[in-house]
């Protein structure tokens, strides 16, 4: 087998084997995050899933993707980025055979969680090669491109899964979520194979991974309880569970504090938190998290298991909002140098008023209500998350210096993903509990309008927060100091992550 290439460090054309072979990773992971959006009914029809079960689902690809995130990009530095790449895209198409091939729910959680897994993995060197690729301004149309087809992706992913699913070819049923893209998968894992270049080991210190592991159990001990807690009826265990959460996470705090002092490395430098803009701005970050999972995912549902539409209409009623998702993302760093902090206001804004355009359409519509009513929401959604995400991750990075900014970046995005799965917990709490054991469409709205109405309170807390970020006093003409793209590592569409 001949050696692989070194990267050449003369330019480097868009039009270069390596970018579109990358490109093409990209869009098939980003295929099934949206395809999976149309299989929950399917899963809790085929396998007899419970709604808690349903909310573990759509919440651990974001909660082990995000544990994982930090650490894969420090191995990718340790041990090669293309050996982490494909050892990670391998371990997702291998997750997604034993997805399709699950007996029952818990099997299918446990591949769940791998595919976070290999997903957290894979995410960073597809990043980094595209880094270690290009340069300058052909870089940045690099990753415009790059986040272009997740968008794409996404949309087609719902779009193929809403067909084959709805058409049911062989009895499968949910699990054409996954089929028609294991051996695409492999094909485009086998040219990469050939094509991707080799990458030389560099150094990124010890990893923490002690940090990593009480991180976890954080995650773990709030998780578990916000989603089983109703279904057991709060017993002590469960409350006590939950209460530990606080001095878990001031032990976490204490231990990369320590580790800092000693000369490591921690997986949270406490020492980016003097920074106003980055201590504030994670704080919005985290409300954004928790908006940009919970709404679409239980939309989703609505319109699904609500108004009871197959999953082909679902999925074309739903695929404004990836699609809308790309022109918020576009239209944030105009809006950031026009507005400064402002941005993170009107994506505030916009993404209350996409609760109001539900609530609204709920309340007018009275018998004549369809699913078809909420898609001018759903597209207002998809481009109010858009542009606070992109804003929020442009502002959190703006002011941290260059010899951080890795690990800087690492950090909002372990918030966000972490956030966007706590987000399905806490709202699932409110919408799960007006729906009750009732499948009635009234409940199914009732639900969704709980949702809306704390989608508006989480805005409002954002839009109020916004005001403690520095200010930056712009012009039209004077440009923001806007992040690297390839900081921002967004695989699954800005915590579409169902």
């Amino acid at each position: 087998m001949p050696t692989n290439p070194t990267i050449s460090p003369s330019p480097v054309s868009l039009r270069n084997g390596v970018f579109v072979v990358v490109i093409a990773l990209q869009f098939v992971l980003v295929l099934v995050n949206g395809s999976t959006t149309m299989a929950l009914p399917g899963i809790r029809d085929g396998l007899g899933a419970t709604n808690s079960e349903l909310q573990w689902y759509a919440s651990l690809f974001a909660l082990t993707f995000s544990l994982v995130l930090v650490l894969s990009g420090r191995l990718g530095d340790l041990f090669g980025t293309r050996r982490l790449l494909m050892i990670g895209f391998g371990a997702l198409l291998a997750s997604w055979v034993l997805s399709a091939a699950s007996p029952n729910i818990y099997f299918l959680l446990v591949a769940r969680a791998l595919q976070g897994i290999a997903g957290g993995i894979t995410a960073p060197q597809l990043s980094a090669m595209i880094q270690r690729t290009f340069d300058g301004h052909t870089r940045t149309r690099a990753f415009s491109i790059f986040l272009m087809f997740a968008g794409a992706g996404f949309m087609v992913g719902q779009l193929s899964a809403g067909a084959l699913t709805n058409a049911d070819l062989f009895g499968a049923g949910w699990r054409w979520a996954y089929l028609p893209f294991i051996p695409i998968g492999l094909v485009v894992w086998l040219i990469a194979a050939k094509v991707l270049p080799a990458t030389q080991p560099g150094t990124a210190g010890r990893l923490d991974v002690t940090g990593a592991a009480v991180l976890a159990v954080v995650a773990f001990f709030l998780m578990f309880p916000l989603i089983q807690g109703r279904n057991a009826g709060w017993p002590v265990w469960i409350l006590l569970m939950l209460a530990c959460t606080l001095p878990l996470f001031f032990a976490f705090i204490r231990y990369e504090k320590n580790l800092v002092r000693k000369g490591g490395d921690p997986l949270v430098n406490p020492i980016l938190f003097a920074i106003r803009s980055f201590r504030i701005g994670n704080i919005v970050t985290l409300l954004v998290g928790l908006l940009s999972a919970a709404g679409p995912i239980y939309l989703i549902l609505t319109i699904q298991l609500g108004f009871d539409i197959d999953p082909l209409r679902a999925a074309i009623l739903t695929c404004p909002m990836p699609f809308a998702n790309m022109f918020g993302s576009m239209a944030a760093a105009p809006l950031l140098r026009r507005y400064g902090r402002g941005a993170l206001v009107i994506g505030a804004v916009l993404n209350a008023l996409s609760a109001v355009a539900v609530l609204y359409a709920a309340r007018v519509g009275s018998s004549e209500f369809e699913a078809i009513h909420l898609v001018p929401a759903v597209s207002l959604l998809g481009f109010a998350l858009g542009i606070s995400i992109a804003a929020t991750i442009a502002f959190v990075l703006s002011e941290v210096p260059h010899e951080y900014a890795g690990a800087a970046s690492g950090v909002q995005a372990t918030g966000l993903q972490l956030a966007g799965a706590i987000g399905i917990a806490v709202i699932g709490l409110a919408y799960w509990g007006r729906i009750g054991g009732s499948e009635t469409e009234s409940a199914y709205i009732d639900g969704i309008n709980a949702v809306m109405w704390i989608t508006i309170g989480l805005a409002a807390v954002q839009a109020l927060l916004v005001l403690l970020l520095p200010k930056h006093n712009s012009g039209p003409d004077e440009e923001f100091p806007l992040a690297d793209p390839e900081l921002l590592v967004m695989p699954d569409l800005h915590g579409d992550n169902v």
